[in-house]
This record gives structure tokens, sequence and C-alpha cells, in this order.
């Protein structure tokens, strides 16, 4: 099902606001605000898909959380389990921003 709202970061979201996680900002920020320096992030492709399917729940009515009812093992949060697959930047990325993964990984 395609968007009828804008999520492209070049421009102004337009479409339900809700409460994103920026691992940069260790936080939430709203959906609405100026998402111009998601472009250059090193999660931008991985961020961008999460946000466009927090866009679908909002429109649906439905929480937008992506992690909501997840139930999660100790092995599910290791750092080499939720480092798989990333490209050298964002698990430097990752690092710099999650400390208690880098010390995991003999970095901190």
């Amino acid at each position: 099902m395609p968007l009828h709202h804008n999520v492209d970061p070049n421009f102004p979201y337009d479409g339900p606001d809700f409460d994103e996680f920026r691992i940069a900002e260790n936080g939430y920020l709203r959906a609405s605000r100026d998402r111009r320096p998601c472009i250059t992030c090193a999660l931008s492709k991985l961020c961008q898909a999460g946000f466009e399917k927090q866009v679908h729940l909002a429109v649906e009515g439905k929480d937008p959380s992506l992690t909501k009812d997840c139930e999660l093992t100790a092995s599910d949060l290791t750092a080499e389990r939720l480092l798989a697959g990333l490209s050298e930047d964002e698990i430097a990325f990752v690092k710099t921003h999650i400390s208690s993964l880098a010390e995991e990984c003999g970095n901190g």
C-alpha cells in the first residue's frame, strides 16, 4: 500500500504525528521535526524504512511503535546479533551512540 503522506526527509513530513526514537539523541522526537539531518545519517536507509512503517501504522490508527509487544531473549541482544548485516559506517555510528555495545565489542 503506497503512502499518501510525504516521508521524504528533504521535505516537511505531512502525516499523522507520533514520537520516533532517535539513536543519536538517545530519546524520542516528534515525526514532524526537521528530518533533513536524517539524510546524511549512517542509519538513514534503516531508519527510513522504519519511519515509513510507523507512518503506515499511524495512518491505520494503530500504535506506531516498532517494538510494542516484542519479546526479545538475551541472545537477541548480543552485540554480534545487533550489528549483524550493518555496514562499517553503520556499526561505527551505533558504537558511537550506544556505549554499551562499544564496551561489549571491546571498543569502550
